[in-house]
């Protein structure tokens, strides 16, 4: 009986978890992140490990693609993600975050 309470346990928070996922969309709309001035994300105020977890796996991917066009033009990666912080800034609806050049936290 524990057995199968353990498993209808684990089942439900299996199917449970993905769907408690939050987005990129969703966490900038409600000012959980910010576009940071390093062409990264980054939590604005306090944190949580599902945050975490998204803001891991967002500048993961930014970071391979900055890579892989660092490579093709011959330039640092630091140039494209600085390149690309600028053209995300300009993107950003109003009343989201991004990071200024001194690294503050700035609602558009």
């Amino acid at each position: 009986m524990k057995l199968l309470k353990t498993a209808l346990l684990c089942l439900g928070l299996a199917i449970a978890l993905p769907v408690a996922a939050i987005t990129l969309d969703e966490a900038r709309s409600r000012g959980l992140v910010g576009e940071a001035n390093s062409g990264y994300i980054a939590a604005v105020g306090e944190s949580s490990p599902e945050l975490e977890s998204l803001v891991a796996e967002v500048n993961a991917k930014r970071k391979a693609e900055y890579a892989r066009i660092a490579k093709r033009n011959n330039i640092d990666i630091s140039q494209v993600a600085a390149r690309a912080a600028e053209k995300l800034e300009a993107r950003l609806a109003a009343g989201q975050y991004y990071q200024d050049t001194r690294g503050r936290w700035v609602r558009k």
